[in-house]
Order: C-alpha cells, then sequence, then structure tokens
C-alpha cells in the first residue's frame, strides 16, 4: 500500500477503501491509488507552500559575489598587520545581521564576526 498525496497541494489523503479521496485543505478530487500500486515519493514530488518560501530566502554564495573585497585597516590578531580585505555576507534570514569575512592580506590569516 502506497501513501497517497494530493496533487494540487500536496496534503497526505487519508487511507480510504472509497475510490475517490477528497482533500481536507483544497477539496481536490482525486483517484484513490493506494491500494493499487507500490509509489516512491521524494519532497519533490509534491508543491510545499514552507519549501517555496524557504527557497526564495537563500541567497547564492560565490567567489563572483564576494569579489572584489575592499581593504580595510583592521589589526590581525595573528602577525598584528593592518591590511585586511573583508567581505560581508548575510548567512541567515533578513532578520539577523550579516557576517563579516575578513583575510589579513599579510599572513593569510582568516576570520569571521557576526554582527
Amino acid at each position: 500500500m502506497a501513501v497517497q498525496f494530493c496533487p494540487a497541494c500536496g496534503t497526505l489523503f487519508d487511507i480510504s477503501p472509497e475510490e475517490t479521496l477528497r482533500c481536507e485543505r483544497c477539496g481536490q478530487i482525486a483517484k484513490n491509488e493506494a491500494f493499487s500500486r507500490t509509489q516512491t515519493t521524494t519532497s519533490e514530488s509534491f508543491p510545499s507552500t514552507l519549501q517555496k518560501k524557504l527557497k526564495s530566502y537563500t541567497q547564492k554564495v560565490s567567489k563572483e559575489t564576494v569579489s572584489p573585497r575592499p581593504k580595510i585597516q583592521v589589526e590581525c590578531a595573528k602577525c598584528f598587520g593592518r591590511d585586511v580585505a573583508y567581505s560581508q555576507v548575510q548567512l541567515w534570514s533578513a532578520f539577523q545581521g550579516n557576517t563579516a569575512f575578513y583575510h589579513c592580506l599579510g599572513c593569510g590569516h582568516r576570520w569571521q564576526e557576526k554582527n
């Protein structure tokens, strides 16, 4: 017996001996195929409002998005040099601050600070 999801909204249907199923969430009517076949389902097989929201807030970070890095005068904890390149990236949601990544141009030491 395979589980069956609503093709319109992705809600899991209750097991029923009826020939058709009615979605409790959106009212969509679908043929009951739970007893007629074995089915493998992945998260990509049905829509998810939460997944769409999470994907819309995802920021892709690549070398091109953080380069070229501006240079500032900040003391390196390793060599005490003051020539440092930095970049800022928002790693989480819009409600949290940026994370600053520092790279000492003198010794190559790297560190980060959450703002």
